[in-house]
């Protein structure tokens, strides 16, 4: 249970999401819950409606996984070329990142509180630091987000870099944005290129 307590706890970040194929843990996961093969785009559009309408993204990007597992919904997609993930998550219980949170200086304080929890286990986040914040178009709304680099523990892959962001639904509840890569391969141009792209579906359906 070690890397579903690593996903849902570090949701917060969503450093885990975002990396959470790369860093081996889907092989764990396909071993532990016999997941199948790899879904068509078009089935995978269709599962995500939940989620967000992903239907315009460009080609060069690919929807990857569709997670719902122990109340933490989640769709990560890919670029292909740069092997960057791109992730929008519902929220729930375990995430409570909020827009204010960028204006007030929480944001930082709320994952550095979730590293703590995280301080004996196994896999967690250290050195987590905020490098600038601005705002990018998604969902037909201009959502804060901020630019973060962090280091993890007891992985392949000790430093990502990334961006995480904050946007409402119809219903006023937030979309939890994030995309990330190896330190030095995160471009935020392949970030904007893809969320830009991500609409809302109409709350009716």
């Amino acid at each position: 249970m070690g890397c579903l307590k690593f996903i849902i706890k570090v949701a917060i970040v969503v450093l885990a999401i975002v990396g959470f194929k790369s860093l081996g843990g889907w092989d764990w996961c396909v071993k532990t819950f016999h997941i199948g093969q790899k879904p068509t785009q078009q089935s995978m559009l269709e599962k995500t409606k939940d989620v967000a309408d992903f239907s315009k993204i460009r080609d060069e990007y690919e929807l990857s996984k569709s997670a719902n597992i122990l109340g933490f919904r989640a769709v990560v997609a890919e670029h292909g070329a740069t092997g960057q993930k791109l992730a929008v998550v519902n929220e729930n219980k375990n995430i409570k990142i909020t827009q204010e949170d960028f204006k007030n200086g929480q944001l930082k304080k709320k994952i550095d509180d979730v590293n703590k929890k995280l301080e004996y286990q196994y896999i967690h986040v250290e050195n987590f630091k905020i490098l600038k914040q601005g705002t990018m178009k998604t969902m037909g709304q201009n959502a804060p987000y901020a630019l973060f680099e962090a280091e993890v523990t007891n992985l392949p892959v000790k430093k990502l870099k990334g961006m995480i962001c904050v946007a409402k639904d119809k219903e006023g509840k937030n979309k939890i944005i994030v995309s990330a890569n190896d330190g030095g391969k995160y471009s935020q141009i392949i970030s904007e290129q893809f969320f830009k792209n991500v609409k809302l579906n109409d709350a009716k359906k």
